[in-house]
């Protein structure tokens, strides 16, 4: 069973494209398309998907590649095919899982919409295009991917593109995210650029992730030091925007604009894991300068730190939710950076199941919360704390990375108690704001069950592997403390939420707005009015002239006059008299025994 799963794991590639081409070619020639089979048909697709990618990363033990050569210009080809190994396989066991439990939630959340076959289509395109991501053998098919899922994600979040607001959110979503695909775009140019020019192996040029061990060495040692970081730092800026780490984690913001199920899956498990999934494959090349990795615990660093205080502060709950997604996944950078990739994808794991959970927990328009789906939200919002289960699991994990670093241990435990505090503040304003009902929803409340067992399966391998420490009590603090603070309306009280709001969106504009008055000050009083700038400008404007004027006209001038002298001296000469060019003959022949005789001369000298 296993070699059959393993001779035809391009299915998981293809399955997903071909119900799109079906849906979408059914709707435009008109033909009628029942709904339950583009439901039944879809979600068939994402458990298949699910299944033949956890029976795969059971038995792969060495990655199985399957590619053709799609361009050649002369010995320089591309090629395009799949390459599954571990690290593809647990990610794409993720987008399966996670993509399973959404399709199945927006069943229900999506019945009342006029357009939702497109709806569908449109999740089975990003299924087939984050798979293709995931299972490139090359950079150069990653990159094509990564573009669609770009160019997917817009459809998905501009879903509605009749409304203004989604449709300018979408289009600001697309915009930031060219930012990273032209980096990666730089990036693997410049690579295979190298590669074709310096290296012996023709085939290093089409950037194999196989061959990056090699390609790493030689690009090193071709490369200076500083093209080589320039190289991998334009790798770092498109991971860093893809998965929204600061500065470009204000894309993620105007993405939750989307529907509910397009947030749980596009922007808590799997889009914003492509540039994590990226920065992994690429560890062979960053390994190589250990201050590549400090950047990208810099970039998680400033990202859990900040994205949690805005969490903190926010009280629009999809909203926090995104704030939350940046710093969980800015911690994932900062262990990668610090080498632990094993912790990392556990929480990454752990994350994804958690987070599109508490996604589609959120009321819909009616705002009508039903007590089971507020106990579901505990469940999940203890979990992300790193008090229950897969969280708990994977923050004690991570924590390994930096107990013995004194600062990033304080900073880790202080982002642990952050993301208590706005995670619990996050489950109140969900009871505050909704209407509480005995009603349950049982269409949605099924695919949330089975992430609750999700959560609890993916934390039994791994309770054995450590030992409760300070992350747990800095979650328990962090819980304790907006319990008691949010009990009462203390919080609003002590203003914490509105120094900080003045902060980010007073303080920090007002500075920027008061340096560019600065700058706008010295352009109009000292550059501009200033007699003596301006008189030093007229000063060398008036040389530059005199210049040209007097040294290049000039030079011309007298060239074209000496050619005119020279031709009107010569069309003297020309009289059609036989004597006179029998006179120029023998002064001309003199001429040349003359030079003839004083060479001979100097040569004897």
């Amino acid at each position: 069973m296993a070699e059959i799963i393993l001779d035809n794991i391009s299915l998981i590639l293809l399955i997903p494209l071909w119900l799109f081409l079906i849906i979408m070619a059914g709707r435009f020639f008109s033909v009628y398309v029942n709904k339950v089979i583009i439901y039944f048909l879809t979600l068939l697709s994402s458990l298949l998907g699910m299944v033949v990618s956890s029976v795969a990363l059971i038995h792969v033990t060495n990655p199985v590649e399957i590619v053709y050569p799609f361009i050649k210009v002369n010995n320089f080809v591309i090629h395009f095919g799949l390459q599954a190994d571990r690290q593809s396989l647990i990610f794409a066991v993720i987008l399966y899982g996670i993509s399973f439990a959404v399709q199945l939630f927006a069943i229900s959340y999506m019945k009342d919409e006029s357009k939702n076959y497109r709806f569908f289509a449109l999740l089975n395109l990003f299924n087939f295009s984050m798979a293709g991501l995931l299972f490139s053998p090359n950079l150069f098919q990653m990159y094509v991917f990564w573009e669609l899922v770009g160019v997917v994600s817009y459809f998905l979040i501009g879903f509605d593109y009749k409304n203004i607001i989604k449709s300018d959110a979408a289009k600001r979503v697309f915009l930031v995210n060219r930012i990273g695909d032209t980096a990666l775009m730089a990036g693997i140019i410049l690579v295979s650029y190298f590669m074709y020019v310096y290296s012996e192996n023709p085939d290093f040029a089409g950037l194999f992730f196989e061959d990056l061990n090699s390609i790493s060495i030689l690009l090193s040692v071709d490369a200076s030091s500083l093209g080589y970081c320039i190289i991998c730092i334009l790798f770092i800026l498109a991971a860093a925007v893809k998965s929204a780490q600061f500065p470009f984690h204000i894309w993620l913001q105007d993405a939750m604009e989307a529907k509910i199920p397009v947030s749980a899956l596009l922007h808590s498990a799997t889009m914003v894991t492509a540039g994590v999934f990226l920065v992994i494959k690429l560890m062979p090349m960053l390994t190589l300068y250990p201050k590549l990795l400090l950047i990208l615990v810099i970039i998680g660093f400033v990202t859990a730190l900040l994205c949690a205080a805005f969490a903190c502060i926010e009280n629009h709950p999809k909203k926090l939710l995104a704030y939350s997604t940046s710093a969980n996944i800015g911690l994932i950078f900062l262990a990668i950076g610090l080498g632990n990739i094993s912790a990392a994808l556990v929480f990454l794991t752990a994350h994804a199941i958690i987070k599109s959970s508490l996604f589609m927990l959120i009321p819909k328009d009616d705002k009508k919360l039903s007590y089971a789906n507020f106990v579901l939200v505990i469940i999940f919002a203890l979990s992300l704390a790193g008090i229950l289960f897969s969280g708990l699991c994977g923050k004690e994990l991570m924590y390994f990375s930096v107990e013995y670093i004194l600062p990033y241990k304080l900073f880790f435990l202080l982002i642990s108690f952050m993301t208590a505090f706005y995670i619990t503040k996050f489950s109140i304003i969900l009871y505050r704001k909704s209407v509480m009902t005995k009603n349950i929803n049982i269409a949605e409340f099924i695919p949330l069950i089975l992430l609750v067992f999700a959560n609890i399966i993916f934390y039994l391998p791994f309770r054995g592997l450590y030992n409760l420490s300070e992350p747990f009590a800095a979650a328990i603090g962090g819980t304790c403390l907006a319990l008691l603070l949010l009990k009462n309306n203390l919080y609003e009280n002590l203003q914490v939420p509105q120094l900080i709001q003045k902060l980010s969106y007073e303080f920090i504009p007002a500075w920027y707005k008061g340096f560019t008055l600065f700058c706008e000050k010295i352009e109009t009083n000292i550059l501009s009015n200033y007699k003596p700038v301006i008189f030093i400008s007229k000063l060398a404007v008036g040389f530059v002239g005199w210049i040209e004027k007097n040294i290049m006209d000039g030079a011309v001038q007298t060239t074209a006059r000496f050619m005119k002298t020279i031709s009107k001296t010569d069309k003297l000469m020309q009289k059609h008299n036989v004597q006179n060019y029998n006179l120029y003959a023998f002064w001309t022949i003199t001429l040349i025994f003359v030079l003839i005789i004083c060479c001979y001369k100097f040569l004897l000298m």
